[in-house]
This record gives structure tokens, sequence and C-alpha cells, in this order.
């Protein structure tokens, strides 16, 4: 089948989005996510929430109050006395930082110990920790204020690779056999040989986790910013082109302004200065050790 633009698909796109809802059904365990993170999204979602009270959410897991405070004393923040309370934790840190700790971290106890077969789960996880602090620094750089979802969008957007992985392992081992250029040429074919796309799984998963649906429209038109909704465009685009940095990354190349692109609209919707994109990257890159560390995903 050949490639075309989700915003031009019509009945087919609908097609493939029904198939990854169904795909991600499938997968109880991985389509919904622990009662302590709605409970805590929904404390940070309350603009009076007190700290107390988010603390004392936290430290009803154990393993997140070891996370949160691990982060905090990382030498991602550097603070110079060490913090032991998760109360001090969080005031320090900021509400919006708090918020993509313990997402983070509930995804990774979620999916501790799924190891699909033929995929490299610490590079995964490289590569979503990167697309979220790439796309965080877009966001910042811009003057957004909406940072903390930059980063949550970026960190989920390869989410549907773990579930279709894990779902049709021969299937998707098919796809890797067929071999690819890009992540264009990816989804073109798992569209051909699973019925749907990482992309489209990723919505569907968000969906499924009862995030803000604005996440999940974002993600599933990361490959065509121009399918997102009105108002999404813009978003879309710069999770495209952090994408297309963090591969770059990941192969150890040099990112220039010049980069090749994914979408060719990518970089003019984004509002990104290209010329600053080597040092976002480096930004990215001078965090990603100590994130990974501190959430204990390297």
């Amino acid at each position: 089948m050949p490639f075309l633009r989700r915003g031009r698909r019509g009945n087919i796109g609908r097609l493939f989005m029904r198939l990854a809802q169904e795909l991600v059904a499938g997968q109880k365990h991985l389509a919904t996510l622990p009662d302590l993170y709605y409970k805590l999204r929904q404390a940070l979602a309350d603009p009076e929430v007190r700290v107390s009270e988010l603390a004392r959410l936290i430290e009803n897991d154990p393993s997140l109050t070891a996370t949160l405070l691990q982060v905090a004393n990382s030498a991602f923040y550097g603070f110079p006395r060490r913090i032991e309370t998760v109360s001090r934790a969080i005031s320090l840190i900021g509400l919006d930082q708090v918020g993509e700790i313990v997402l983070t971290a509930t995804l990774a106890g979620a999916f501790h110990g799924i190891r699909p077969r033929r995929m490299d789960m610490d590079r995964f996880w490289r590569g979503s920790i990167r697309r979220a602090l790439m796309c965080r620094q877009f966001a910042r750089h811009l003057g957004a204020r909406e940072a903390e979802r930059a980063f949550v969008i970026g960190l989920l957007s390869d989410m549907g690779h773990l579930v279709m992985y894990h779902a049709v392992p021969d299937l998707m081992g098919i796809v890797l056999d067929m071999g690819q250029e890009n992540l264009n040429e990816l989804a073109e074919k798992e569209r051909s040989i699973v019925g749907c796309d990482f992309a489209e799984v990723g919505a569907a998963l968000c969906s499924s986790w009862h995030l803000p649906e604005h996440i999940g429209q974002v993600i599933g038109a990361q490959l065509d910013p121009l399918s997102a909704p009105e108002g999404l465009h813009e978003e879309a685009a710069r999770l495209n082109l952090a994408i297309s940095v963090t591969e770059l990354l990941a192969r150890g190349e040099t990112v220039t302004a010049g980069i090749s692109v994914l979408d060719e609209d990518a970089p003019e919707l984004s509002g990104v200065d290209l010329a600053l994109l080597p040092v976002l990257a480096e930004h990215c890159e001078a965090q990603l050790d100590s994130v990974l560390r501190s959430l204990g995903l390297s």
C-alpha cells in the first residue's frame, strides 16, 4: 500500500485506527495504569493542591517515593543539600516537573519486566527520554507554558511500538526483516503487515489510559503534522522535528540546521529556529544520562 498522508485517508484511516484500538484492548495489562497515577494526576490538575497532599499520595508507593528522591538528589538538579523528604522534593522541583517524574516512573514500573522479542528495551527507553527532553527544549525555546505537556508527548510518542512488539511479535519481525530507511517507511510497512502503525497504536493507548485527548491526537499525527486537529499542527510538527533530531543523535551523527526531516512541513510549522538545533540537541544530550540513571532506566 503506498504511503498516504493521514489527513487524506478517510475510511482507510478510520479502519487503521480501529485496528489499533483492538490491538491495545487485547493487551489488558498494558491498557491500564495504576490507580495511584490517576489520583496524582487529578491532584496535580488542581491549582489549589497542597504539597502535603501530594506528598501523602506519593508516599503510598515506596518505589515512586524512592524514584522522586533519587531524581531530586541527582546531578540533573544539582541542589546543594541532600533532599530527604518527599514534600521538600516537591517544593524544590515544582509541580510540573513532579508530574513528568510521576508519569515516567509509572510507565517504567508498569512495563518493568516486559522484554518483547527483538526489541531492545534499553534503546527504547533511551529514545523515549531523548524525545521527551527534545520536545521540552523546543517548548521552552518558544516560551510555551506547556513544557511539561511537551515532555509527556515526547515520552509517549513511541509507546505504540512497545504494544506492537508485545502483541504481534511475529508480524513485527516480518516488518523488521523487510528493512526501512526511516520512520515513514517503517509505518508504511506496519500498516501493510500489521494493519496499523505505531503512531495509531500510541494514540489508542493514550485513549485507553484516559489521558487528555490532545495528547493522543498529537501522537497520532506525529508523522504527518497537518493531519492533527486544528490548533495542534504546530505541536505535532515540533514532535516530528524532535524525532528527526533524536534519530540523528541515536546514530551518533551531527545535528545541524540543515538536517533531513521526516515531514517537509515540520520545520516551518514548528516555529523552531533551526539554527538553534545544535545547541538544543546538546542540552538534551547533557541531561540524558542523568535522567535515565535517576529513573532507574539505565
